[in-house]
């Protein structure tokens, strides 16, 4: 619905700007909304099309157009099914080959391209069918095609962009179109309308030039003749010699015959004497008499038959009249007839020159004025004698008037009796229509009544003076103004698309920087980026736990304030660790409180414009430090007793060993085995053989020096190093400090244990030279030891070889 009210709209627009009979218009915008709807929302809008499309065609004249239904049905249909033809295939090639948004050159350029071709059919068409119907002169055909298509040119080329920005697809981008495409072109296209009309007008003015000139010629040359006949009938009635009591005045035929022989829109001038009823006998008789024929004074019916006047107190009969062939109203009464006799009465009234209302003539079509002056009688003082009357033909005057000016074949008349109070009263219309601003008007006076000239020019003198100029701007402009809305298309498109990429790179930007800030928050490390004067700008969340600030702190701070570096040389330091081997990337970190902690730093310098910025990734190794010590106490060091295990005894006994054979000093191996720890193990349980194991560890701690090793090789098997400057008797009483301690009774989660130790002492380096045979030498005298009863210690002999 909504499409046919737009497409009727526009239609009667275009139509404004259109001439008959072809209707050619150089601006159709009907044909743009046509298309950009179909290629908008399919063929089903082809019914709405088709109906508007006909509908709009038939309040349209076409003359000569045969008479087959009713009129103007048939080339209305044609032109309708022309502009539906154009509509689908434009609208079908818009679909196929071009992207509706139109936001690229490419198909803002195809479409500059298909739409003039498109714009071929409508005019092809509708002119070829007004052909056929000999509505439009073949000759014609051609100016009227042209005019046609670059109509329907310029109309899609402006129309159809406005109604994609109204109801296009995608909605986003034609919606964001409003002002940069829609107000220029209504602008662009009201501006040269504008100037369309002002040319129009400049051009009407230089057409109608000398139309105007001959019209005003003959208005004056018509009011000059209207006036002339008042002032020759005012002038013959003071001449006229009514004295003597005759009924017709002296030399009223002679005057009459001279006036009218050169004026030949003049029907009759006729003399009306005033006859009483009394006089009416005498009358009769007299004019009977003077004309030789019978006479009487009568009424004229309807169908022009004379009647004797029924009697009236006062008669004015037509008595005499030149020339003679106004003799068959002979004795008509003027009183009879209503407007003779108003036209009568006024001029008793007045004593002026009094015109009649418009008059038909009894031997003709043709319009007649009776123009009647009264003649006073000169013995009777005031009392009228009769009148003259003046009859003027009105079809004649006008032709006259033409005739004069020698451009009657190019002007078309209208006349009318116009007088103010009166119904008007059309007596020529050679025109055919109401006013237009072509027309030519003149009002005229003539015997107290006003007269209405409308002169037109004939359509052979505006075809011999049209002229192209105002056309030529209209389609020109309204042809630049499409190209402007190209470009604007154009503009605007590559703006959408522009923006939209923008769009999509920003949001792509926005993507990775989420992506990359939550792998930053998310990292187990501690990521900083400092500039070139060694200030912190940004930190991701582990580096403020590590740090023990919050993250967004962090920007501004020194790095000095986070990281043990030298005062003054940040930037050198950052360089440095850049370049540097990863064994040489570790620092100490600054907790709030001061504290000292273990870090490695991985640092990349990022060149930037006008300076550097560092990133650096930071690792805490306090938990590597603490997992090394622990993995090293674990490889060195019993897990029950926290004693050392062989593997670090055999490190430290060799250190020893290294040691006093440079320093020639003594190193002496105790070698010590529980007593019966199997049977407490067994008796008691796995659980208090391992707290006498931790017991024991005890005691030898507390008893030893710090600088002396203690291990445990396994089982209840436990090895004491000492070293310095030892003697065996030194050593001996160490031996017995131990099995004394070890003899104690033991408690065991509120169990009593006892037990004791043997032990063995070789000494370096008069028992063995090295590790090896030291520790077997000790183990050796532990047995020896053992031998000798529990409890008890033995020192490496020799001999202990020789008897094992």
């Amino acid at each position: 619905m909504w499409f046919a009210a737009a497409y009727l709209g526009a239609g009667w627009l275009g139509l404004l700007l259109a001439l008959p009979p072809g209707y050619a218009s150089p601006l159709s915008p009907a044909a743009g909304i046509a298309l950009a709807v179909l290629a908008t929302y399919g063929w089903r809008l082809l019914p709405g099309l088709a109906v508007a499309a006909v509908l709009l065609g038939l309040p349209l004249d076409y003359i000569g157009a045969p008479p087959i239904g009713p009129p103007g049905l048939l080339p209305a249909a044609l032109l309708g099914v022309a502009a539906v033809v154009q509509a689908w295939v434009g609208a079908a090639l818009f679909r196929r080959h071009i992207d509706p948004a139109l936001a690229s050159g490419r198909d803002v350029m195809h479409f500059l391209l298909m739409v003039p071709l498109v714009c071929c059919l409508r005019a092809s068409l509708s002119l070829s069918a007004l052909a056929y119907l000999d509505v439009v002169d073949v000759g014609a055909v051609w100016a009227s095609w042209l005019i046609w298509w670059v109509g329907d040119t310029a109309g899609v080329l402006v129309a159809a962009p406005l109604t994609w920005v109204v109801a296009g697809e995608p909605r986003g981008l034609w919606r964001r179109r409003r002002a940069l495409v829609a107000v220029p072109l209504m602008m662009a296209g009201g501006a040269f309308i504008g100037i369309y009309r002002q040319s129009l007008e400049w051009e009407q003015a230089q057409q109608l030039q000398t139309f105007n000139l001959k019209a005003q010629e003959v208005g004056q040359l018509m009011q000059s003749a209207l006036s002339e006949h008042e002032r020759f009938i005012s002038g013959v009635a003071l001449a006229l010699d009514t004295s003597g009591g005759a009924y017709a005045p002296r030399g009223f035929s002679g005057v009459a015959r001279g006036y009218l022989r050169q004026r030949p829109e003049l029907l009759a001038m006729s003399w009306l004497p005033r006859v009483t009823d009394a006089e009416r006998p005498t009358l009769e008789s007299w004019a009977g008499s003077y004309h030789r024929n019978r006479y009487f004074i009568a009424d004229v019916d309807s169908e022009g038959i004379r009647h004797p006047a029924p009697r009236r107190p006062v008669y004015y009969p037509l008595l005499l009249v030149e020339p003679e062939t106004g003799r068959l109203l002979m004795g008509r009464d003027f009183m009879s007839e209503p407007r003779r006799a108003q036209a009568l009465n006024q001029a008793l009234a007045t004593g002026r020159p009094a015109a009649s209302a418009p008059v038909a003539r009894y031997s003709g079509p043709e319009t007649a004025i009776h123009l009647l002056q009264v003649v006073r009688n000169a013995r009777a003082g005031s009392r009228p004698a009769g009148l003259l009357d003046l009859t003027l033909e009105v079809d004649a005057y006008l032709q006259r008037a033409l005739h004069q000016t020698g451009f009657g074949d190019f002007l078309l008349v209208a006349f009318s009796d116009t007088t103010p109070g009166r119904p008007a009263v059309t007596m020529q219309d050679a025109i055919g229509r109401s006013y237009r601003d072509v027309d030519y008007r003149k009002e005229l006076e003539f015997g107290g009544r006003s007269y209405l000239l409308r002169l037109a020019p004939t359509p052979d003198y505006l075809a011999a003076h049209s002229g192209w100029q105002s056309w030529f701007v209209l389609t020109g402009g309204l042809l630049l103004t499409g190209l402007l809305g190209s470009l604007l298309l154009v503009v605007s498109g590559e703006r959408a698309q522009i923006k939209a990429q923008v769009k999509d790179s920003t949001a792509r930007l926005r993507e990775r920087e989420a992506r990359l800030e939550a792998i930053l928050d998310n990292a187990a490390d501690a990521i900083i980026t400092v500039d070139h004067g060694g200030r912190l700008l940004s930190g991701n969340t582990a580096a403020g736990a590590l740090f023990g600030h919050a993250p967004e702190q962090l920007p501004g701070l020194a790095l000095g304030t986070i990281l043990d570096l030298p005062e003054g040389e940040v930037h050198a330091v950052l360089l440095r660790l850049a370049r540097c081997e990863a064994s040489e990337r570790e620092l100490a970190g600054i907790a709030p409180g001061g504290n000292r902690f273990p870090l490695s730093i991985s640092v990349s310098e990022v060149p930037l414009a006008g300076e550097d910025m560092f990133v650096c990734v930071i690792h805490d190794l306090t938990e590597q430090r603490r997992a090394q010590e622990h993995i090293h106490r674990l490889a060195h060091h019993d897990t029950l007793t926290g004693l050392e295990n062989r593997f670090s005894l055999t490190q430290h006994l060799e250190q020893l060993l290294a040691q006093a054979r440079r320093s020639g000093e003594s190193v002496a191996l105790l070698f010590l085995d529980l007593d019966h720890f199997k049977k407490i193990n067994d008796s008691m349980g796995h659980q208090a053989g391992d707290l006498l194991l931790v017991a024991v560890a005890q005691r030898l701690r507390e008893l030893l020096r710090g600088v002396d090793v203690i291990a445990r090789l396994g089982g209840d098997e436990f090895i004491v190093v000492m070293g310095g400057a030892l003697t065996p008797e030194y050593v001996g009483s160490v031996a017995v400090r131990i099995v004394q301690s070890l003899s104690a009774p033991y408690d065991l989660d509120g169990k009593i244990a006892h037990s004791g130790s043997s032990v063995g002492i070789a000494m370096f380096p008069g028992d063995a030279d090295s590790a090896e045979t030291l520790m077997r030498h000790a183990d050796t005298a532990m047995y020896a030891a053992k031998s000798e009863g529990r409890g008890n210690f033995q020192f490496f002999s020799p001999a202990m070889n020789a008897a094992t």
